[in-house]
């Protein structure tokens, strides 16, 4: 085995997280950084100017984890198999310098207020008995105000595209009329809306609700950020999830944290490399990490302080797999706490609609080039008569409908087959005039939904694969029943010709995409007998090794985790910079 000189600090992963603990630390400090990347070196401009490849990067899915070498397995509950992701199905997480978030979709939401006392809060407004006894929601360590700078920065810094709704308490037409006040507004205004969205937006507001632009990660102007990078505005390509951008528009680590810390000469990413465990010394505390790199060489690296930087199910697995005479069942799960309170999101589009000879252009723009609405999402109305607690945003399908993958499923609900000359035909006449409307809702946890190390499947290290326990609950059935009756309100007063809606949610599905937003089971908390980590990601069992992620999460919201991960990144960032090798191995507070 090779042994490295110690450094600092070694991640596992070279993602968003990674890279903004490199660009937030290294810069003003004389600390040494390595990350420890499983996938290739790092994508470029070139790599993705004029190559609207779909059949590379959204049908074989060139930015994602490699199946063949670390998968997952899942189960719907305890009593049953559980069987591997063979192929692509719920999730798509990135590989290579500078992670998913190279090819993500690029909205950057902020919480609500209420998310983070969420016990708390339902309890004191409905009362104890709404929340089911085997659901295991509560409060996070820290509040929307706590984490108020956190956003802001990552915002600015990212030259986030958008409209507030609410600054220092004073309410802004045109934004996020539910959203938490916010020091200042977006450096940016939002991105053009699509005709959908549009058409969307105006049934919306003749039912009294209240539509605003999507917060996008991608800029709507030239933007030179607080860090020197210069950036050019947004082509609406219609090329962008599952792609990375071809100018440089949408905010990754490439355009914006990696070159500041690059620049340092200090951060060192070893990419084609596998991270196999977490050691630790006799008493428990971590040493650094083992890896194999590509040409099946054994390395070890030393450092201060490990950071588990990877996707939500990795950085559960890393734990579990840190077994030792000191941590017999991993680190950070002394108390049984690792694995316990996975949540994912439930993504849906239930209802949609058919505009006979109508073209929407549905070819240009993303996720984030269409309006949003709000007031069914979290707390944003009264839950005294629904039977769920809860709740999710509205939002029109459109943008980035390409030629293979996406239009071939368009008309289900409005053709007798799927196959045919005939589908073919219609395929023709009305891809183009299909529309739907889909929401994102939460993800309460729940004792029975859980993650742990799979006893049958191994990876191709031989390393146990992670398994997950996972389900629906009654609660997010009776929320996907308000939900989809709100869609086909909206969807009504946008006068389609037909219509088509799929009323019932059925069991959790695997084999089918719905978003890569797998949160928990590494939770943070007020203290050990809750959760494994405190508010800074830093492992209550093992002081010196930090978890960055939406595994922190106790559970999710009805938002895209990214903006959260990232504005608790900063704070992790800042908390290592300014004060944890004050007196290493000493936790935070």
């Amino acid at each position: 085995m090779i042994e490295h000189d110690p450094v600092d600090i070694v991640t596992i992963g070279g993602g968003m997280t990674a890279s903004i603990i490199a660009a937030l630390v290294l810069p003003s400090t004389d600390l040494r950084m390595v990350s420890i990347e499983q996938g290739a070196e790092q994508w470029t401009y070139p790599d993705f100017q004029h190559n609207h490849d779909t059949l590379k990067f959204q049908n074989r899915f060139a930015m994602m984890q490699d199946l063949e070498k670390v998968s997952w397995t899942w189960r719907p509950h305890e009593g049953v198999p559980a069987l591997p992701m063979r192929q692509y199905g719920s999730f798509h997480p990135g590989s290579g310098l500078g992670g998913a978030m190279v090819h993500w979709t690029a909205l950057t939401w902020r919480f609500n207020p209420t998310d983070f006392a969420y016990r708390t809060h339902h309890e004191e407004r409905y009362g104890a008995d709404r929340i089911p006894d085997e659901m295991t929601v509560q409060d996070w360590p820290l509040s929307y105000d706590e984490l108020e700078p956190y956003y802001d920065a990552l915002e600015w810094d990212m030259g986030v595209s958008g409209q507030a709704g609410n600054i220092n308490g004073v309410r802004i037409d045109g934004g996020n009329p539910f959203e938490g006040p916010r020091q200042r507004g977006y450096p940016n205004p939002p991105l053009a809306s699509m005709a959908f969205g549009e058409l969307f937006r105006g049934a919306a507001e003749r039912l009294d609700l209240h539509p605003f632009p999507t917060p996008a990660g991608i800029l709507s102007r030239g933007w030179t950020d607080p860090f020197g990078n210069t950036r050019a505005a947004c082509l609406y390509c219609g090329f962008c999830t599952r792609y990375g951008c071809e100018v440089g528009a949408k905010t990754s680590p490439i355009t914006t944290w990696l070159p500041p810390a690059l620049a340092t000469e200090r951060y060192e990413v070893r990419t084609r490399s596998h991270v196999l465990r977490i050691e630790t010394d006799a008493d428990g505390r971590a040493t650094g990490v083992r890896y194999v790199n590509a040409d099946g060489e054994e390395h070890f690296q030393p450092a201060e302080v490990v950071m588990s930087t990877a996707y939500t199910l990795e950085n559960i697995r890393n734990l579990l797999l840190a077994r030792s005479n000191a941590h017999p069942d991993g680190i950070g799960n002394d108390r049984g706490m690792v694995g316990r309170n996975y949540t994912y999101q439930l993504n849906q589009e239930p209802v949609q609609g058919l505009w006979e000879g109508r073209n929407f252009n549905f070819y240009m723009g993303n996720g984030c080039t269409v309006p949003q609405v709000h007031d069914f999402n979290s707390d944003n109305f009264d839950h005294s008569e629904v039977d769920f607690i809860g709740g999710g945003r509205l939002y029109p399908s459109a943008g980035q409908r390409e030629p293979i993958g996406t239009v071939a499923t368009l008309l289900e609900g409005f053709t007798d087959r799927q196959w045919g000359a005939e589908w073919k035909a219609a395929i023709a006449q009305h891809w183009d005039s299909v529309g739907g409307i889909g929401f994102e809702a939460e993800s309460p946890a729940y004792e029975g939904n859980f993650c742990d190390l799979d006893p049958h499947y191994k990876d191709a290290y031989g390393q146990p694969l992670l398994r997950i326990t996972f389900d629906w609950r009654e609660n997010e059935r009776n929320m996907y029943r308000f939900l989809t009756e709100r869609g086909t309100e909206i969807l009504r007063a946008m006068n389609p010709d037909r219509m088509t809606v799929t009323e019932e949610l059925g069991g959790y599905r695997y084999d089918e995409y719905q978003s890569t937003h797998a949160t928990g089971g590494v939770i943070m908390g007020t203290d050990p007998g809750n959760s494994v980590t405190n508010s800074y990601g830093q492992v209550w069992d093992t002081p010196n090794v930090f978890v960055t992620g939406a595994a922190l999460f106790p559970q999710n919201a009805g938002y895209n985790p990214t903006g959260t991960v990232g504005a608790l990144a900063y704070r992790t960032a800042e908390a290592i910079r300014d004060r944890y090798f004050d007196a290493p191995g000493e936790l935070l507070t």
